[in-house]
């Protein structure tokens, strides 16, 4: 497999809208690195630059060390994965995993052997005589898959490829993928707007929003350490909770409640006493017991948690719990908070030590 570095690209369309701004990202060899954010945050455009499907309006695009900015796609040698599978109906699943080998005409033993090798990666290979329209969404995600495996790219790129299946189906099939690639060893860039599949198929996670590049790093690390509030709302399911709060004499005063600051919270915050602040908790850093009251609107057992969501005098809160709980409408709840961010209200970036 190969490295990939994308150095300042950015996008500009005819009616001057700037789509990119100054991207900038090092994939290394066998990394998966997962694009998201919302809808037109610019990441199925980042991708589609990649994979010569858009103009790079500036900046470089380096593969394995070649300069590839100007070349078309077939000189890229990557691998697309599309959203909506993008099979020809009228093929076989072999056909159709054949078919761009065939169209560089390799020798028909070699092509053979590479189709049956990636059916059996696939779990495919008692498919392979059928025709698309035979098979269930996640078995012609597979084909897609299979598709771009038999071609040994420098560079797989998935496109959103499991926006199509039910729930069920995105589970099995983001395990095949993780698997996949972990048994070739595989350069990948997959945009999706779905944290969860950023979450758990991600080495690091390129978070976007409006063009711009928010954050990029692990996945603990974005969860854990949200350069901004962006990142802090877009990451995490519920997402964060968030108060507007008053650094004030060693405690963060809430129109509400006022809770104590550790001694490491004030020697980050010394700068802000007397400033207004944004607080940020995790739901599941809202725990059981202490001196905030949360007036329960729902509660959503989920098994081995449940969800409380409830407000704090005008304040709209959700708490994760370890336990099994049943509380009903109307009834309140103590809380304390033992784990918060803090954000800058103008600058909305993270507040670090």
């Amino acid at each position: 497999m190969s490295d990939l570095k994308l150095q300042h690209l950015e996008k500009v369309y005819d009616n001057n809208v700037k789509a990119v701004y100054d991207f900038n990202l090092d994939v290394h060899d066998g990394e998966l690195i997962v694009l998201v954010g919302p809808s037109g945050c610019g990441k199925s455009t980042t991708l589609r630059m990649v994979a010569g499907l858009e103009d790079i309006s500036s900046g470089k695009l380096i593969i394995d060390g070649r300069d590839v900015t100007q070349m078309p796609p077939k000189d890229r040698d990557i691998a697309m994965v599309f959203q909506n599978y993008a099979l020809y109906g009228h093929m076989t699943v072999y056909e159709n995993m054949a078919f761009s080998l065939m169209l560089r005409k390799e020798n028909k033993n070699e092509i053979h052997q590479k189709v049956l090798a990636a059916a059996e990666i696939l779990d495919l290979t008692s498919q392979l005589n059928k025709k698309p329209a035979q098979l269930s969404g996640g078995q012609r995600q597979r084909v897609a898959m299979g598709r771009a495996i038999v071609r040994t790219p420098k560079v797989f790129l998935f496109d959103e490829p499991l926006s199509n299946l039910d729930a069920k189906l995105r589970s099995s099939t983001r395990r095949e993928i993780l698997l996949l690639h972990k048994r070739l060893n595989a350069t990948m860039l997959y945009v999706t707007h779905d944290q969860t599949e950023a979450l758990t198929l991600a080495d690091r996670i390129v978070c976007m929003s409006m063009g711009h590049v928010q954050q990029i790093g692990t996945p603990l690390e974005l969860y854990d350490t949200p350069a901004n509030l962006f990142v802090a709302g877009f990451i995490g399911l519920p997402p964060m909770n968030l108060f507007d709060v008053e650094i004030k004499d060693g405690k963060a005063v809430c129109t509400e409640f006022t809770t104590e600051l550790t001694a490491q919270e004030k020697e980050m915050l010394a700068g802000y006493e007397g400033r207004t602040v944004t607080m940020g908790v995790r739901p599941e850093n809202a725990v059981p017991g202490g001196d905030i009251t949360v007036q329960v609107i729902s509660n959503e057992n989920l098994g081995q948690n449940t969800l409380v969501n409830g407000t704090v005098g005008k304040h709209k809160i959700t708490c994760k719990f370890r336990d099994w709980c049943s509380y009903k409408y109307g009834d309140t709840v103590k809380v304390s908070f033992n784990k918060k961010h803090f954000f800058d209200k103008e600058t909305t970036n993270a507040i670090r030590a």
